[in-house]
């Protein structure tokens, strides 16, 4: 067999250009071209004054958006990637940052991040990239960096709490932990009280405890401000126990998307604490309103998961065209066995009446559950029986009625071709399947920066095709 040759420990006679080693069409250059046209003049008054000269912040913002395209969120292994990889290393023009620093900043400037995230929207739109005649929203859980070990009980944090106060005063012996621990809380059970002691164990010979301390009253909040929350994290309290996609239980953020319908480009996005997508439909209309102005004949689909009254109701006030159907007609358009049963009656206007099966329930008037749900009863006298409604029932029957159309049904069935793939894109193309930053915060930022390497992403590879079809180029735009 003849091999090629190779030339082991040969200098190069005419050093390269790093440029060179980089194949011409690389995302990379596009990575730089958007990043060089931001406007940093914010960090010049942040950077200005005596100290040693700072990085400037276009490099750590490319290095980011890079480590998004390319995997890589780490910011070790983003500063290792500083030193050995050609990309990396034109990118960060020939300069080093530690992980200290690129995490740092990374922390410090959420809110520069967000903006970064609206002008690709902004860039997307001017160059005509962006569909307004239909937007679609939807929501995935995304795994939070929290330990599902060191989740607590409210009565397991007050008890921690105890135990923590007194370590911090003394250092308390074993047989002393194991008599504080029987002797509070009577509510736990023997495997709380295991559980707890495991957590102890853990933590008692920590230099630090003070640390403990204000992990375990950021618990204690997060239980005061979440009645619903039955098990909080020490490691990221602000994260919650959620239901992914193969019925698992974990650790979680509950993330939502705004995605156009021409090129997918991400319009919104948001990070919460929500167990369901009910309530986050009004919150991305918004968020949609902030990035980019709507067009009066704007379609936005969603699925039943956002067919809540309340949210009907305020696409009726703010005139949006809606198209979102209940859970029982999503069972029959996905195709599934029709098990649910959800609004079916009907309601006459001029008696203020409902009929169910051709029976006639009677209005009797509103009140509101002890979980704040108002709902409205009607009563049968024939069948001494009362019937139980949401309030926003008549949104709800009008939904129902325009979801039954063909029309309602083509752009339902376009929702799942749109936005569906860029949540598939984002998990297994761009590997982001778990946060690394802990806090909701944390979550939003990562969130605004792999929507940025998407809708980057999409914009270069639209690009490349007009540069083949028509040789022409797409305009960066100077922000200011």
């Amino acid at each position: 067999m003849v091999y090629m040759n190779s030339y082991k420990g040969q200098n190069w006679l005419i050093p390269q250009s790093i440029c060179e080693m980089i194949p011409s069409d690389h995302i990379c250059f596009f990575v730089e071209e958007f990043v060089d046209s931001l406007d940093f003049s914010g960090f010049d008054i942040i950077y200005e004054g005596p100290g040693h000269p700072a990085y400037h912040p276009r490099i750590l913002m490319k290095i980011l958006i890079q480590g998004m395209l390319c995997k890589e969120r780490s910011s070790r292994k983003l500063a290792s990637a500083c030193r050995e990889n050609f990309v990396f290393m034109y990118l960060a023009e020939k300069v080093q940052p530690n992980f200290r620093t690129i995490a740092r900043f990374r922390k410090e400037n959420t809110k520069f991040i967000k903006e970064t995230f609206k002008e690709t929207v902004n860039l997307a739109s001017e160059n005509d990239l962006i569909d307004l005649s239909l937007l679609c929203i939807d929501g995935s859980t995304i795994k939070a960096n929290a330990n599902m070990r060191k989740c607590l009980k409210k009565e397991q944090a007050k008890q921690l709490d105890l135990i923590i106060d007194k370590m911090i005063k003394e250092d308390i012996k074993q047989d002393e932990v194991d008599k504080l621990l029987s002797e509070k809380e009577e509510s736990l059970t023997e495997m709380d009280r295991r559980d707890l002691k495991k957590i102890v164990n853990e933590y008692r010979n920590a230099k630090n405890k003070n640390k403990i301390k204000e992990k375990c009253n950021k618990v204690k909040e997060e239980f005061e401000k979440d009645s619903k929350a039955k098990q909080i994290p020490l490691t990221d309290s602000e994260s919650r126990i959620m239901q992914n996609k193969k019925g698992l239980y974990e650790l979680s953020y509950n993330t939502q998307f705004g995605v156009d319908s021409k090129h997918q480009i991400i319009v919104s996005n948001d990070a919460c604490q929500d167990r369901h997508d009910a309530h986050q439909f009004i919150p991305q209309m918004r968020n949609i309103k902030e990035n980019i102005n709507l067009k009066e004949d704007t379609k936005v689909a969603v699925d039943c998961a956002y067919s809540e009254g309340e949210n009907l109701n305020f696409a009726e006030t703010e005139e949006i065209d809606l198209y979102a159907p209940s859970r029982a007609q999503a069972q029959e358009l996905d195709g599934k066995e029709e098990s649910l049963n959800h609004d079916n009656y009907e309601y006459n206007k001029k008696k203020n009446e409902l009929v169910v099966e051709g029976e006639r329930y009677r209005y009797r008037g509103t009140y509101t559950r002890k979980n704040g749900k108002r709902v409205i009863t009607f009563y049968s006298k024939e069948l001494k029986k009362k019937k139980e409604v949401p309030f926003f029932f008549k949104e709800r029957l009008r939904m129902k009625k325009k979801m039954e159309t063909e029309k309602a049904r083509e752009i339902y069935d376009m929702r799942k071709y749109v936005i569906e793939p860029v949540i598939g894109n984002i998990k297994e193309n761009l590997g982001f399947r778990q946060f690394l930053v802990r806090g909701l915060n944390g979550a939003k930022l990562e969130l605004n920066l792999v929507s940025i390497a998407h809708n980057l992403k999409k914009i270069w590879i639209v690009r490349g095709q007009i540069n083949t079809n028509n040789n022409c180029k797409i305009k960066i735009l100077i922000f200011v």
